[in-house]
């Protein structure tokens, strides 16, 4: 496969760099839009969402909470974005926190992230009352609110700016500053906290704009408070200068859709997953399956000899699924090659990558004109890849700083410069990436050989009416160092 050159993308050392240099001469054009539940559309131009970081920014610095711990705990939304790069510009420490965990979790993160300021939605009032702290720091991330808002905020810093100047309140960040503290996604135990400096955040999210070239408007769902919601589809989405649409209600997600007419979506394999099912229910319920199948296979062989066109049918099934959608960038967990196949033939192309918190997410993505289905793409430019016992280890930019107060767990992922994912894979000769399971997941036989338990799983998963599986080592009886491969679905 043919390489092609990156993308001319600008990068930034900090946020107050980037906030400062966004598109110039598009100042009224609409950066930012959301719906309401009721529907109606919401824009923030360019000139109004740096004005606002502004004016945020230079109250947080007059209360004295420039390089302070700043929580922001709500659903994805406008004073979501604006309280992360008001904090950031001013040196602060955005701690995103997910506030679909429990009371006693939530309240933990903010603990042990040394949280000094809340911004909070005010359905987690409650939770936020009970964490010791200065009545002071306590803000609204909603407009209406009885306590103090972002807007009371952003109304007390465009008094400050009118007075005094910007330049006021204009401080100098180093871009090995901390900008953010975000948790890993914990199962068996408490998340850690991932601390990622202005600079290997704000690369990383150059690195994906110069991967991949997303069209003129973008949807997004994806929580803020991941790495892949806010660097990937939040950060990379600006820097690149696209119109952005954001969606905090899963609600209305293929609502929004519908009204926004996005050129991409950025997303997960669960929602394309979910497209796939309805699309073939729908085929099931109306007799068409058969027909559909067959249109399919054709397809496949008209591809194979250049011919690329959808053709009317998949054009109307396109439009039925995904309105105006062209391009799809998904992570988060591994997509079905056959999925991206099938949407690719009705005219949707999917790109697939692959990301991990600790490295600010993103490693590695397939680009518009260099895409394997079965692999995660190529390696971005700022990072390095290499191999331990099948191992991936990660080196660049991006890797994060550390976990936060804990040297002992850092330790424990860091080979020098080197962060060890955990993720078994390899890399073929034209440089794709593939991953092919989880280190702590392989089944090693007594013979020495290995197995990846996702690649059998995912055979599985192919099986009429089988929902999911779960496919394990397990201990034979024999000997205590034998085991088989065993399954529960």
């Amino acid at each position: 496969m043919k390489k092609y050159p990156l993308n001319h993308v600008a990068y930034y050392a900090t946020f107050q760099d980037m906030v400062e240099s966004l598109p110039i001469g598009r100042e009224d054009a609409p950066m930012i839009s959301w719906f309401t539940r009721k529907g109606e559309q919401n824009d923030i131009s360019f000139a109004q969402f740096r004005d606002n970081v502004r004016y945020l920014q230079a109250s947080l610095i007059e209360r004295g909470f420039a390089g302070k711990h700043i929580a922001i705990l709500g659903e994805n939304s406008y004073e979501w974005l604006l309280t992360y790069f008001a904090a950031t510009y001013c040196g602060s420490v955005a701690v995103c926190v997910d506030i679909e965990q429990s009371d006693e979790t939530i309240l933990q993160m903010l603990r042990m992230a040394d949280v000094e300021v809340l911004f909070y939605v005010p359905s987690i009032e409650n939770i936020c009352a009970s964490f010791a702290m200065n009545d002071s720091s306590r803000f609204s991330l909603t407009k209406n609110a009885d306590n103090p808002s972002v807007y009371t905020l952003i109304d007390e810093g465009k008094r400050l700016i009118e007075e005094r100047g910007l330049a006021a309140y204009t401080i100098e960040i180093d871009p090995s500053t901390v900008a953010s503290i975000v948790f890993t996604s914990g199962t068996t135990s408490l998340s850690k906290p991932v601390m990622h400096s202005q600079e290997s955040i704000l690369t990383n999210a150059s690195d994906a704009v110069a991967n991949v070239a997303v069209g003129p408007s973008i949807f997004t769902s994806l929580p803020f408070y991941h790495t892949y919601g806010m660097n990937c589809s939040i950060l990379a989405m600006l820097i690149g200068g696209a119109r952005l649409y954001i969606n905090g209600n899963l609600k209305t997600v293929m609502r929004d859709i519908q009204l926004a007419c996005p050129h991409t979506l950025l997303t997960v394999p669960l929602m394309l997953e979910t497209i796939h099912g309805k699309m073939w229910m729908t085929a099931e319920e109306t007799g068409k399956a058969d027909a559909l199948k067959k249109l399919f296979f054709i397809k496949k062989i008209l591809f194979a000899l250049g011919i690329k066109k959808p053709g009317k049918t998949l054009d109307a099934l396109r439009e039925k699924c995904f309105g105006t959608i062209r391009l799809v960038i998904c992570g988060g967990a591994h997509m079905n090659c056959d999925i991206m196949k099938l949407f690719r033939y009705m005219g949707i192309s999917v790109l697939q990558g692959y990301g991990i918190t600790e490295c600010a997410p993103l490693v590695s993505v397939n680009r518009n004109k260099a895409n394997k289905y079965d692999s995660v793409g190529l390696v971005s430019a700022h990072s390095e890849v290499k191999f331990e016992d099948g191992e991936i280890l990660v080196r660049g930019k991006n890797v994060m700083l550390g976990y936060y107060k804990q040297p002992e767990l850092t330790q424990e992922v860091m080979r020098g410069e080197w962060f060890a994912t955990g993720d078994v894979g390899y890399m073929d000769k034209d440089g794709f990436l593939y991953i092919t399971g989880r280190k702590k997941n392989l089944i090693v036989f007594k013979n020495g050989k290995k197995l990846s338990p996702e690649k059998l799983e995912e055979k599985i998963k192919q099986i009429p009416m089988v929902q999911d599986v779960v496919v394990y080592g397990a201990v034979t009886g024999i000997s205590t160092d034998d085991v088989q491969v065993a399954t529960s679905i």
